[in-house]
């Protein structure tokens, strides 16, 4: 016996100190074709990330940040602006539309202004756009509506709700299916006609205790997050365009 449990071997493993960290951190990844530009370089090891990678959805990522489970990640703009006290934007990036988000989908059996009193299922990958469509039906279409969160991916098309929201890749795989006489509605192309304005669903952020404690360890996250990106949309954009055609085929 080595007086350690497995489970305490795995946790260090897990949390195992990079060269370049001081202190090990976890980085939570947005497991979605539209994050491949950042997530790509990282996983193929183009970046030596210094922190260790937790993938999930993006309301995954809300719980376990403002839980302190993680300490940065890609979380829903809407978790953020309600946590300002807690969290702190990293990197200046975003996941963000200026019109069509084209993975941010609702899908409806009606046109959306027939959509009164209709009872719509809310992505349970997501709570931006969940808050988003509500405010585009509610303000822009003068609909009252029952919402129903999922708790799991549910397909559109197998389902019994009138009008279903999906996002990510869940909702790239329904769009694909073309269904006839199924309306779909992208909320980012919707959120530009009736504001003019882009619409921002996610954003990198750090818990703010985190980068107080450990500022230099964040600057080279930062950095190398940054650096992702670029190499994403360069170097390693082909590889890009063929891992998200791999994951979603059209």
């Amino acid at each position: 016996m080595d007086g350690e449990c497995q489970l305490q071997k795995d946790i260090k493993k897990l949390y195992s100190v990079d060269k370049d960290c001081k202190i090990a951190l976890s980085l939570g990844q947005v497991d979605f074709v539209n994050c491949l530009p950042i997530n790509l370089p990282i996983q193929m090891g183009e970046i030596d990330m210094s922190a260790s990678i937790i993938n999930a959805v993006p309301s995954k990522l809300n719980t376990l940040i403002l839980n302190s489970k993680i300490d940065i990640a890609p979380i829903s703009s809407y978790a953020y602006l309600k946590n300002k006290d807690k969290l702190t934007p990293i990197a200046n990036l975003c996941i963000a539309s200026n019109g069509p988000a084209d993975s941010v989908l609702l899908f409806s059996k009606l046109p959306i202004e027939k959509l009164q009193r209709v009872d719509i299922a809310l992505s349970h990958a997501s709570a931006t756009s969940n808050i988003l469509l509500e405010i585009i039906l509610k303000k822009f279409y003068k609909l009252n509506n029952r919402f129903d969160p999922l708790t799991s991916y549910t397909s559109f098309i197998d389902s019994n709700y009138t009008a279903a929201l999906l996002i990510g890749d869940y909702a790239l795989r329904e769009a694909n299916k073309a269904v006839e006489n199924i309306f779909v509605y992208d909320l980012g192309a919707l959120w530009k006609t009736y504001t003019g304005l882009p619409m921002v669903f996610g954003i990198w952020v750090v818990r703010s205790e985190v980068i107080e404690k450990y500022p230099e360890e964040i600057k080279t996250i930062s950095n190398q997050l940054r650096q992702a990106k670029e190499i994403g949309l360069t170097s390693m954009f082909n590889k890009v365009i063929k891992t998200a055609q791999e994951t979603v085929p059209i």
